[in-house]
């Protein structure tokens, strides 16, 4: 008989724990599997999309048979907000959970009574989390979690959605008002703090004055996070002269999109950056190498887990420690100047760029798909031991 899961997690909205959840639940749905599934109410009063997956994976998606409540399986996988570590019916429980600071906040669970548990580093012993980084993992250790009860599976691509496509490049660029001679920085993400975007403003700033034909294509998330307004405010704290140079060279786009448009947006650019200061992550990185698009990311973080030098520059940082609620926060200071240096090789270095794209599609798709990731997710939970 074929071993059994129940998923409770978010579908159909744009926010990364719905995406990776749905990417697993279409890897898990080819697998010999009995796979049951509960939506998980959201947090905040988004809207369900659809048309963010291709017609077939929406309709194996909806497909997906629903659990009955108080029903049971091998293992219970959670992949939702706020966490609850309460064991559940099944013979496992494991909570899917990301600590990008590497700290458990009080907002980040269910349960104050958990939070109280957790600041005396006493998880329950039967439940573990499922993390996909060494970084964040940390977060879980010093929690009190023991190594056995943390799974470490990183996050995988669809290589069919996200591939290296010229053919794609000289459409999109000109929707985006990007010439032949332009150079295309592209960043993705919710526009908040931790994604660094102030610093990428003022590395830009001065990449401007040193290469006139550069431009800076940023990517938010306004359903979910009014990522506009964070870029708004990044902008209005450069100086006026430094803000004259980046203004008219930056194209912003805050929509929800489909995976396949997203996948254009990586086929277009010329170079992905992400001055990141903390991340679970940062699954844009990967979906951009596997783009074929060279990697400028922060070193020191999660994303040492997977770049390599081959296809990825790193950003030097300096860890700090910040004293907040439930413990000390972690977070990586990246370097302005190295970034900006960074930057200006890569416009320049125009073999690098050729074997990095080549290097970086090659590694995601032999290590970092998501049926890489599931055999991982499934050894963990179902068949270890």
């Amino acid at each position: 008989m074929p071993a059994d899961l129940i998923v409770e997690g978010w579908r159909f909205v744009p926010h990364s724990y719905a995406v990776v959840n749905q990417w697993q639940l279409l890897a898990l749905s080819r697998r010999d599997i009995r796979l049951r599934v509960v939506d998980a109410a959201f947090f905040r009063p988004w809207q369900v999309q659809s048309g963010l997956f291709d017609p077939a994976d929406e309709r194996v998606l909806r497909s997906l048979p629903l659990a009955r409540p108080g029903e049971s399986a091998d293992a219970t996988l959670r992949i939702f907000a706020p966490f609850t570590f309460i064991p559940g019916t099944s013979r496992l429980t494991a909570v899917f959970a990301t600590l990008e600071e590497q700290v458990i906040r009080r907002h980040q669970l269910a349960e104050p009574a958990e939070y109280a548990q957790l600041q005396r580093r006493r998880p329950a012993t039967d439940v573990k989390t499922v993390t996909p980084s060494t970084w964040s993992a940390q977060g879980f250790y010093q929690a009190g979690f023991a190594s056995e009860q943390v799974i470490i599976v990183p996050h995988g691509v669809d290589v069919a959605t996200f591939h290296p496509n010229p053919d794609r490049r000289e459409h999109v660029r000109g929707g985006l008002g990007i010439r032949d001679c332009d150079f295309a920085f592209l960043s993705v993400g919710a526009m908040t703090g931790n994604k660094g975007i102030d610093l990428l403003l003022r590395g830009f700033a001065e990449i401007c004055r040193r290469f006139p034909a550069v431009r800076l294509v940023l990517k938010g998330l306004d359903p979910l996070y009014g990522s506009r307004d964070f870029l708004a405010k990044y902008l209005a704290m450069l100086s006026e002269r430094d803000r004259r140079h980046v203004v008219d060279k930056i194209t912003y786009l805050g929509e929800s999109v489909s995976n396949r448009d997203m996948a254009m947006l990586y086929q277009a650019a010329d170079a992905y950056v992400s001055p990141y200061r903390a991340e679970g992550f940062n699954l844009p990185v990967l979906e951009a190498a596997a783009c074929g698009l060279p990697v400028i990311c922060t070193r020191g973080g999660p994303t040492d887990d997977f770049v390599t030098d081959a296809f990825a520059k790193r950003i030097e940082s300096r860890a700090t420690l910040l004293d907040v609620e439930g413990g000390q926060a972690s977070r990586l200071n990246p370097s302005v100047e190295h970034l900006i240096a960074l930057m200006a090789a890569v416009i320049e270095d125009t073999d690098w760029r050729r074997q990095a794209a080549k290097a970086g599609a090659h590694h995601v798709a032999s290590h970092y798909t998501w049926d890489h990731a599931v055999d991982k997710l499934l050894c963990g939970l179902i068949y270890s031991g």
